[in-house]
């Protein structure tokens, strides 16, 4: 994908395999049971971002690592990078949509910061919710506090960053207290990366289903609303961590329905 001069190369660390429930009790997948497999669960990647802009190579989430928990497994984002011609020395900038431990597993790697020169940027609210309060995955805390000894840590503070030319971090709350949004701009191109912001693709034609590791599902759909406002109707390409195929598309509105279309 192209956005005006940015290159960006979606990129999958593995998959999940996400139960109907996930978006809730009241999801009624009726209408949309042929997006489901064969155990009646939809299949998602562990997506990630690869963006070349000016003369920085960027990272957008950093996959679950080399992990299987059973309903879902990483370990193919080093055999990913590889294929885009990149090493993880070659990565200037980790930014993390949020803290998440599927979004955040590659950050280190057998004691070691697996991207070694990179520097690891995600929003303040993360900082404090996962390592400064600890009330999420120890693991990830962690993983962030090995970084941030090692001053590889830069706190996203504020709504309307820009993290690298033609990329802006933007704040949408509640997924996780600092999830981030990332805006592409080059010239008349305008993409989103949505991160968990939105699940699936879905919830634009559901927007009362939420997702099961909201941790302040109110604030979750208020954010997702924002968003839909702001994307329904143009010609700005957004994309999730967890589409289907890891696909660009817009929100379109037909028949008082929102709707994505590739």
């Amino acid at each position: 994908m192209r956005i005006g001069e940015i290159d960006v190369t979606p990129l999958s660390d593995g998959h999940f395999d996400m139960p109907p429930i996930y978006f809730g009790e009241n999801a009624d997948w009726e209408p949309h049971k042929a997006l489901l497999n064969a155990d009646g669960n939809l299949v998602v990647p562990i997506g990630c971002f690869l963006i070349r802009t000016g003369d920085q190579t960027v990272l957008v989430d950093a996959g679950f690592g080399d992990i299987d928990v059973g309903f879902g497994r990483g370990g193919d984002l080093p055999a990913e990078l590889a294929r885009a011609g990149v090493t993880p020395a070659d990565i200037d900038l980790v930014v993390c949509t949020h803290l998440h431990a599927d979004h955040s597993g590659w950050l280190v790697a057998d004691d070691e910061p697996y991207f070694p020169n990179a520097t690891v940027r995600f929003g303040a609210g993360d900082w404090h919710h996962f390592v400064v309060d600890g009330s999420d995955d120890p693991g990830t805390k962690v993983k962030v506090q090995l970084l941030a000894d090692r001053g590889r840590i830069d706190v996203i503070d504020g709504d309307g960053v820009t993290v690298a030319p033609g990329i802006t971090a933007r704040t949408a709350p509640g997924h996780t207290p600092g999830h981030l949004v990332l805006v592409l701009s080059s010239g008349d191109a305008r993409a989103v990366l949505l991160g968990d912001a939105v699940t699936c693709p879905v919830q634009l034609e559901e927007p009362d289903w939420g997702a099961m590791s909201d941790v302040d599902p109110e604030l979750a759909a208020r954010s997702r609303e924002a968003l839909y406002r702001e994307l329904e109707g143009t010609d700005t390409l957004t994309v999730g961590a967890h589409f289907p195929g890891l696909e660009f598309g817009r929100v379109m509105v037909g028949q008082g329905k929102r709707y994505f279309s590739l």
